[in-house]
């Protein structure tokens, strides 16, 4: 009972998002899709807290994907992670129960680590060094196996001194991510002063939403595709992206910028 005076605690945005979410997978999971159903791309990234500018950045990457691709039963679904191990968890569990998502891009520390690929049963692509491997047969990570099994974490330290303004020209890391040029960032933006400069991570997002958009349009397992991207080709064997390119970045004033060999 709410006190006399007092209006009631409305739940959070994070809690009426989750809510919302599962009632939405359970009415949607009903059997198996024809060739014009709806299908979705979801998207597991930080939407709130400290780490929200990635899953921004994010969606606007694989929006702008979905967008080009045309294909009219598509649908982008975002997924706020919940910033923690349990609700990434839990957010994979109500994904499992639509049946029309059929593809899961995951970026972030809570999104990619290994509980939360453990619980998940849909092709999901994992986005960024995070300190994670792959620890799931449905996982594919987009990055070669030896930085996976070594621990790679940069993304995360790159994300955390962004965050904090901490980054300094002495330090350097290595990510599978490429900075955009000015025309992909005119895309990403259309123009609008509201959207913010794509990060280190935008165009690789966008490639592999591309694939997951050709998996979807051949009929193919999306472990089988392969595509010609913005950062190379990008195809995957025992899990692995084969080939995957590596990139040197530093801080100059604040800025993330390519590190000359």
């Amino acid at each position: 009972m709410a006190v006399e005076g007092k209006p009631p605690r409305r739940p959070s945005p994070a809690l009426r998002l989750a809510t919302w979410l599962l009632l939405t997978m359970q009415l949607a999971a009903c059997g198996a899709l024809q060739p014009m159903e709806i299908r979705k791309i979801a998207l597991l990234a930080p939407f709130e807290g400290q780490y929200r500018e990635l899953g921004y950045n994010a969606l606007y990457a694989v929006r702008l994907a979905v967008s080009e691709a045309g294909l009219d039963n598509v649908q982008l679904l975002p997924v706020d992670d919940g910033g923690d191990l349990s609700s990434a968890s839990a957010r994979i569990r109500a994904l499992n129960l639509d049946s029309a998502v059929v593809a899961i891009i995951a970026l972030g520390e809570a999104a990619t680590h290994p509980s939360t690929q453990q619980v998940n049963d849909k092709p999901m692509i994992l986005v960024g060094n995070w300190g994670h491997n792959r620890a799931d047969e449905d996982s594919l990570y987009a990055t070669d196996q030896g930085r996976a099994e070594s621990g790679a974490r940069d993304d995360l330290i790159i994300a955390r001194q962004m965050i904090s303004g901490d980054g300094t020209p002495q330090d350097f890391f290595r990510s599978n991510g490429s900075l955009a040029d000015a025309e992909f960032a005119a895309r990403y933006g259309d123009g609008g002063q509201q959207f913010p400069q794509p990060n280190w991570l935008a165009t690789l997002t966008y490639d592999l939403a591309r694939l997951a958009l050709v998996s979807i349009a051949d009929g193919s397992n999306l472990s089988d595709t392969a595509l010609d991207g913005l950062n190379g080709k990008i195809s995957f064997a025992d899990g692995y992206w084969q080939g995957a390119p590596i990139h040197r970045y530093h801080f100059e004033g604040g800025d993330l910028v390519p590190l000359s060999d």
